[in-house]
């Protein structure tokens, strides 16, 4: 047939199919850059690279397309894949609500900041993980993907709830948030949202999937922070605490100072494991130390007025669903301060200032009014249950424009679907837990 506009369904105007690929009438799709769905197309069709050609009388056409782009909308709802974890992916779209999961969605716990979850899962698999995150967990047997725009718009609501002023968007997660796709675009929208009241849009990452590119982008689209996690700089233990073979801490490197010379201002975050990395630590530490007074930057924090640390050190905890290297030594904060303050004291001696034991308001951190909880623990409610939780024995539920974890579920597959009493175990932050009541 004669290709012309009306026979052909041009995939490419679609945002969130990144590439194309056929095997006769089957389409394989690229959903936002780390997904893939599989389409069997039952009609007489051509497909060429992004274009599908419609051999059918012109009458029909149209109704075709709509066929089409329903069996596309089914896959990505029902076999919506996660090519970095290899895990089932549910697309999250209204009405399904942002807040109650910590996997995905929006969490306020009572602050100026906003946390964004836009996915779950990993491209690296650290042995010390707080959530048993990448791809080889244990625990994690789905993933969850945030629609941009509807992360956004609801983002906007609890802004303006908290009166947006000094607003921090902070993208972090149970994964590597640099993987969103788009990511510019949610930050430069959650950037222009919180402008006006002077705040800021942060993010965590690993490193590994940043690029110049990528950093430019972040850069022109508002991006405040960077959190950078480096942990090691000895290539051995800085690939053993990755979980991978081919982390490359010279490229993370490499990428700590592009950042530096950006107008984004670089935090690093190393983390100690007692027993583990005790001497990489500091070296890390000592990197950060250098690495500022070699290239310091004037970005200021417009909550504050003030340049954020350049150091955010964290102590390693035991958790209930991660992972834990056997040889860590278990320490309690006040050995881990102890530890911190003698350092600030060997610093100081050689002329050098710097705070490692940080406090919220450095970042200008504070109390602000919370997101109210229509549930209460103890009480029982009816919850429609409505997909696979995120570990074994979980569904997730929807209530009160809540999500609604459930746990201690058998036969997770033939509650999805139903409407189940469950009994809240939880409630903090907005994050609902629940048990079937039978």
């Amino acid at each position: 047939m004669e290709l012309n506009e009306k026979n052909v369904l041009d995939l490419s105007s679609f945002r969130m199919i990144t590439d194309v690929n056929s095997k006769g009438n089957k389409l394989i799709l690229e959903i936002n850059k780390n997904y893939e769905c599989e389409v069997e197309i039952p009609y007489n069709v051509d497909i060429e690279d992004e274009m599908i050609i419609i051999n059918e009388h012109p009458l029909k056409v149209e109704n075709i397309k709509r066929g089409i782009l329903n069996l596309i909308s089914l896959s990505i709802s029902q076999n919506l894949v996660n090519k970095v974890t290899n895990r089932r992916t549910y697309y999250i779209v209204p009405p399904i609500p942002l807040i109650g999961h910590t996997a995905f969605g929006l969490i306020d716990r009572g602050t100026n900041i906003i946390q964004v979850r836009g996915l779950s899962g990993c491209n690296i698999n650290c042995p010390f993980c707080s959530v048993d995150e990448g791809k080889y967990s244990k625990t994690r047997k789905n993933d969850y993907y945030v629609d941009v725009d509807y992360l956004v718009e609801e983002y906007k609501k609890i802004a303006e709830f908290k009166g947006n002023k000094f607003i921090e968007a902070h993208l972090d997660g149970q994964g590597e948030p640099t993987l969103y796709y788009p990511l510019a675009d949610l930050v430069q929208n959650l950037s222009e949202i919180n402008k006006d009241g002077r705040g800021i849009v942060s993010i965590q990452s690993n490193g590994v999937g940043l690029t110049y590119k990528m950093i430019d982008e972040l850069e022109e689209a508002g991006l405040h922070r960077i959190n950078l996690s480096i942990n090691a700089l000895d290539e051995k233990m800085a690939k053993i605490l990755a979980g991978r073979k081919d982390y490359n801490i010279e490229k993370i490197l490499d990428i700590a100072e592009y950042i530096k010379n950006s107008k984004i201002h670089l935090l690093i975050a190393p983390i100690l494991l007692p027993n583990v990395n005790d001497e990489e630590f500091k070296k890390v530490i000592d990197y950060a130390i250098q690495l500022d007074q070699r290239i310091p930057q004037n970005v200021l924090n417009p909550i504050t007025n003030k340049k954020d640390p350049i150091l955010g050190v964290q102590l390693c905890l035991i958790y209930q669903f991660g992972r834990r290297v056997k040889k860590m030594k278990i320490w309690e904060f006040k050995k881990f301060y102890k530890l911190l303050k003698d350092y600030e004291a060997q610093y100081k001696a050689k002329g050098i200032d710097v705070k490692l034991k940080l406090h919220p308001s450095d970042f200008g951190t504070h109390r602000r009014k919370k997101l109210p909880c229509p549930f209460k623990v103890g009480e029982s409610i009816n919850v429609d249950v409505i997909m696979d939780g995120r570990i074994r024995g979980e569904v997730i539920g929807v209530s009160q424009n809540r999500i609604v974890q459930i746990i201690n579920c058998k036969n997770e597959d033939r509650l999805i679907g139903n409407n189940i009493r469950v009994r809240i175990l939880r409630t903090k932050d907005n994050i609902i837990v629940s048990t079937p009541t039978q």
